[in-house]
């Protein structure tokens, strides 16, 4: 059987070598905390970078939008302006046509006029 010191000397080198252990540990355990401060350093500047692409991305659509709109409102406003034109168009040749039909009939009348004044003469004579 071993003696109390040598039993004493062999938990006193399990002691060192857990002692090692432990600083081995611990020197992993700070080796990750700064792999993943690192690695939240890193992932806080690509989340700024995709935020500062979604905000170009957005203000690129807000100015093709005001492009957009503004087109429709020039061609709404040129709209307007040619339907202003097509109904004075269209209110000259109402205008024609109405003068038209108005000698048509005249020219109807008087037609009509003297082939009854030539029939009546003829009856007469």
């Amino acid at each position: 059987m071993r003696t109390l010191e040598e039993r004493l000397a062999s938990l006193e080198a399990r002691m060192d070598s857990m002692s090692d252990l432990r600083g081995d540990m611990n020197g992993r355990f700070e080796l990750v905390d700064r792999q993943f401060t690192d690695l939240r350093s890193d992932m806080n500047g690509r989340f700024e970078l995709v935020d500062r692409q979604f905000t170009d991305l957005r203000s690129d659509m807000n100015r093709r939008f005001e492009l957009v709109d503004r087109q429709f409102t020039d061609l709404r406003s040129d709209m307007h302006h040619r339907c202003g034109q097509l109904d004075a168009r269209i209110e000259v040749l109402s205008q024609n046509a109405d003068r038209h039909f108005t000698w048509l009939v005249g020219i109807q009348v008087a037609v009509m006029l003297a082939v009854v004044g030539a029939l009546v003469g003829a009856y007469y004579r």
